[in-house]
């Protein structure tokens, strides 16, 4: 894969199209980066496929896609070793957007339900069946459950929204929880359904009772989602509690990348972190270019705002944003 208009542009343009793969949960975010990008920079383009973030950090590997978007940063021995279209150089990994994810209920009549991290674990792995459980009721003083079965329907992992609930998990204190992998469930999961997250709220519509593992964009109002304890305070998801998380989030900076936290002690913590992975240096300099350009568009204030207003992908906290669009800016240095 190559960029064939390089061939017919002057040196030193930037112009052409870039093909990403990776990271479903990015797909909203990465059209909207996109038309950002194409906005302010003329004869550029992107082309996205949502395959995963395993399929797409292969893809970046193996040379069949220019970037990749996945809800992990790279190891700095992945990010050393990556070859593909780049140089011996490797490549780079920062983040570039938060998506919330949420913990989806249906529950005819109740509109707000607390959870804290015990609690959840013991839902999924079905050791809590009903919602008039006296463990979720001490939670929600004041709010009538009814004697109803709770149906657990978990998108099957690997999946980019399984990631923060195990983190979410794992990080609290009284849970015994031993996930496959990052971002698969534990065996002990019931209800994994193996379907897009779109026909998973289509099934979670038809099911009084029900709860699942969505995303913040996708949640919306058509369901409740539940208040997610943290550091002994439920938060509940919406936007202005995921910012303070991203906020007061620690940022980790190093030659390979950027990476952001959140912080569960000032705001909702629970959102799929977008990792995009690019070449330090391309094999060809007009790729390194137009990916450069690329980077530090999709991290500029108005690629942020349509990814906000498109996807309800928040952004990384400024110093992130800074010191990604900084570090960015030194790729293809060498050529």
């Amino acid at each position: 894969m190559s960029l064939s208009a390089c061939a017919t542009t002057p040196p030193g343009t930037v112009q052409g199209a870039l093909t990403g793969i990776g990271s479903n949960a990015a797909q909203g975010a990465v059209s909207a980066w996109g038309l950002a990008w194409g906005g302010a920079v003329k004869g550029t383009s992107v082309s996205y496929s949502p395959d995963g973030s395993a399929a797409g950090l292969k893809a970046f590997q193996d040379g069949q896609a220019h970037f990749a978007v996945s809800s992990a940063p790279l190891t700095q021995q992945e990010a050393i070793s990556v070859r593909g279209m780049c140089t011996s150089d490797g490549a780079v990994s920062v983040a570039a957007g938060v998506l919330p994810v949420g913990v989806a209920i249906k529950i005819k009549g109740v509109n707000d339900v607390v959870l804290d991290a015990p609690t959840l674990a013991a839902i999924l792995q079905g050791e809590i069946t009903r919602w008039n459980d006296p463990r979720i009721t001490g939670l929600n003083t004041g709010t009538e459950l009814p004697d109803l079965e709770i149906t657990v329907i978990a998108p099957e992992g690997p999946s980019d929204t399984v990631r923060p609930v195990n983190d979410y998990l794992n990080g609290e204190a009284g849970v015994a929880w031993d996930p496959d992998s990052p971002d698969s469930w534990p065996s002990t999961v019931i209800g994994q359904v193996s379907s897009p997250p779109l026909d998973l709220a289509d099934k979670l519509d038809d099911t009084n009772g029900g709860l699942s593992i969505l995303d913040g964009s996708i949640i919306g109002n058509r369901f409740t989602a539940a208040q997610l304890v943290f550091d002994g305070k439920p938060r509940r998801l919406q936007a202005s509690s995921v910012v303070d998380a991203v906020t007061t989030g620690e940022v980790d900076s190093s030659p390979r990348g950027v990476v952001q936290k959140l912080d569960g002690a000032s705001g909702y913590a629970l959102g799929t972190v977008l990792y995009v992975h690019m070449c330090r240096e391309y094999s060809e300099p007009a790729l390194t270019r137009l990916s450069r350009s690329l980077g530090q568009s999709l991290l500029s204030e108005d690629a942020q705002k349509n990814a906000n207003a498109f996807a309800f992908v928040m952004s990384p906290s400024k110093t992130a944003v800074s010191e990604a669009r900084a570090l960015i800016g030194t790729n293809g240095d060498g050529q």
